[in-house]
């Protein structure tokens, strides 16, 4: 099982300052950790925080993040992680990618995978803020369709030189976006979407794995299964497919119980996962429980 900590939020711990959590991050690649999984939204607004469909009350969301929360940009900071790091591999949950153009998309991976040696790895996504896409002059219509383009392109981007693509949302023709990426193909991509009947068709033509978020272990199961089964269908080799999860969490007396949530991360590999991230600032509640955890952690890992 792939472990990888998400330490959104943990600069609360150090007055709203993110350069102490970088070494945090360092214990992590020391000790082992296989990832670090950061999030991103470019802007929030107010309008659309009723509309987050991963929390069950507005109260709940609340204690999660508000329209004045940080979100750092996570290919900047996962560029400075890198170079603070030796092992970790770098990745989002979910990088919005359908807000980017893809050539540059492709240029920023493909440099970052170079100053690491091969480290990077980005699960992607439209999100969920329509309000993001107004402020960026793009349709908030056609997003799921610009998204999959942006990645074809990108890994066409990644492997022909020169390369060309002829799209809806993206085109281009005979240019060279260099340097490739150190691993052959480009970075994996994996997409944070529901699984619709569309979305599993396209994940099992181009998706490297599925990162769900707020879908009960069975029906992901479930969903897994048909995408592996169209993959063979397609040619495609279902075996090396990921899925990445975060573990139920268990709470008692009103707070998270962490031994008890994280022996549920055994039963996640019962139905297919193979990557599993926490939000630390969940499961610690301030900087001296972070290695305890880590420990903890990584022993149920194995």
């Amino acid at each position: 099982m792939r472990l990888l900590i998400n330490p959104f939020r943990t600069e609360a711990w150090y007055g709203e300052k993110l350069l102490p959590v970088l070494d945090l991050i360092q214990i992590a690649d020391r000790k082992g950790i296989y990832g670090v999984d950061l999030p991103e939204h470019v802007v929030m607004g107010t309008r659309d925080l009723d509309d987050y469909p991963y929390a069950p009350s507005a109260k709940a969301r609340d204690a999660m993040f508000t329209a004045r929360t940080d979100f750092p940009e996570p290919i900047v900071l996962l560029s400075v992680i890198g170079a603070m790091t030796k092992n970790l591999r770098l990745s989002t949950g979910v990088l919005l990618a359908a807000l980017r153009p893809a050539a540059l998309l492709a240029k920023q991976l493909a440099t970052l995978d170079v100053l690491t040696n091969g480290r990077v790895e980005m699960s992607i996504g439209t999100g969920w803020q329509k309000i993001e896409y107004d402020a960026e002059g793009i349709p908030w219509e056609g997003r799921f369709g610009r998204l999959f383009e942006t990645a074809e392109a990108c890994r066409v981007l990644w492997t022909q030189a020169p390369a060309s693509f002829q799209g809806k949302h993206v085109a281009f023709d005979d240019i060279y976006c260099m340097p490739f990426p150190v691993q052959p193909g480009g970075p994996p991509l994996m997409f944070g979407l529901a699984p619709s009947d569309l979305n599993i068709e396209r994940m099992a033509k181009w998706a490297d794995g599925w990162t769900p978020l707020g879908m009960p272990p069975a029906a992901v199961g479930q969903a897994l299964d048909r995408i592996k089964r169209r993959m063979e269908e397609l040619g495609r080799d279902p075996t090396k497919f990921r899925l990445r999860l975060n573990p139920d969490p268990v709470i008692r007396d009103g707070r998270l119980d962490v031994d008890a949530t994280l022996a549920g991360i055994p039963d996640l590999a019962k139905i297919g996962c193979t990557d599993v991230s926490v939000f630390i600032s969940a499961f610690c509640s301030g900087p001296d429980d972070f290695e305890p955890f880590l420990d903890k952690y990584l022993a149920y890992g194995e």
